[in-house]
């Protein structure tokens, strides 16, 4: 007897064709159920991986500083990101006031753009420690942004929100 007969049928009963469309119906079907009942990234991409990183924010207002510390002293701010919290939370913020009006030039010569910043005096410039988990470890994302030094960043909390900061540093814990 054997395996495929003359009319291409496995030990004479089932299609060979069959065979493998029920193989990848079944295989669809148990990668969704476990990716919708389990919540978790089907992949290689890792497990995810506690990261500590600074943001530094430039010209923040006297009172929006003075906000965000008394929001701290209540306790870390959690990350929101597209109406979801986020795994990550501001655990503190260090500001230096701006004596006076500085300018910096900045240029992207990889697309050709100069421009100037300007911190204006009276405002603060602000560095955050945010501590974090991100759950791919090839991407680093957490919600919608990348976490990677020299990235732009928004720093937005159930609370506050600041945009145009820059990541300073970021520090992998635990098993890479």
């Amino acid at each position: 007897m054997s395996i495929i007969d003359k009319k291409g049928k496995l030990f004479g009963k089932l299609n060979i064709i069959d065979l493998i469309a029920i193989v990848l119906i079944v295989a669809v079907v148990v990668l969704l159920g476990a990716k919708l009942m389990g919540g978790q990234n089907i992949g290689l991409a890792g497990e995810g991986q506690p990261v500590v990183y600074t943001v530094k924010v430039d010209g923040v207002e006297k009172e929006v500083y003075e906000f965000i510390q008394d929001e701290l002293e209540k306790g870390p701010c959690q990350l929101t990101a597209s109406s979801q919290m986020l795994d990550g939370y501001v655990t503190a913020v260090d500001g230096v006031l701006v004596e006076d009006t500085e300018a910096t030039l900045r240029e992207f010569p990889a697309i050709g753009v100069t421009g100037v910043e300007y911190s204006e005096a009276g405002t603060y410039d602000l560095v955050f420690t945010i501590e974090a988990t991100v759950k791919d470890n090839l991407t680093s994302e957490l919600g919608t942004q990348e976490i990677r030094v020299g990235k732009s960043h928004i720093v937005k909390t159930t609370t506050f929100e600041l945009e145009n900061g820059t990541i300073l540093s970021c520090e992998r814990l635990g098993k890479q």
